[in-house]
């Protein structure tokens, strides 16, 4: 039996790289996470005759995510680019260049049910950038990063994306947990 509650705002984002179906690497959390909007991607046609719709087709072909974090981290630009990352003492150094490509990742975040009662983590599990990267500079507010994504099924038990509703607060994990708690 399902029961009903209601989430709220946006706890936690992982990001990690995607090696294969249903392997991932680290899970990298993902400071300050503002955003996680998922919409899934539909491709639809309508059969008509006799002046009236005979029939409907629609049919998930993918599903599109756009993120928005509060901070600048080099580490979420490296997983999401495919780029170099360097560091040393004095500063870190991301550079992109046009011969490298940009990886398949795997994204999950969680929700907090109202009342801190239950968990919805959302899991796309391979997926990669489609939209324009965007760092926004500008008078009199904070820069925030955000990214456009599209996820494809992946081929393995998590296929396109998976929503699991725990019925406790639940650590967040890619993949997903199958247990409610932390670790």
């Amino acid at each position: 039996m399902t029961t009903q509650s209601f989430h709220r705002g946006l706890r936690d984002l992982k990001i990690s790289s995607w090696t294969a179906a249903g392997s991932y690497g680290t899970a990298y959390d993902v400071l300050g996470a503002r955003e996680m909007t998922v919409s899934w991607t539909v491709t639809t046609d309508q059969l008509e005759g006799d002046d009236s719709v005979l029939d409907r087709y629609t049919k998930v072909i993918a599903v599109s995510l756009r993120l928005a974090q509060a901070a600048v981290d080099l580490n979420v630009l490296d997983l999401l680019m495919g780029g170099t990352l360097v560091s040393n003492a004095s500063y870190e150094d991301f550079v992109i260049g046009e011969t490298d490509e940009v990886p398949y990742v795997a994204i999950a975040g969680r929700i907090v049910g109202s009342g801190g009662s239950s968990d919805l983590h959302i899991f796309v599990p391979k997926c990669k950038l489609s939209g324009n990267l965007e760092y926004q500079a500008q008078l009199n507010q904070y820069l925030i990063p955000a990214a456009e994504f599209q996820g494809v099924d992946e081929g393995g038990e998590n296929r396109m994306m998976r929503v699991r509703k725990f019925t406790a607060l639940t650590g967040l994990e890619i993949p997903l947990r199958t247990t409610t708690g932390f670790s």
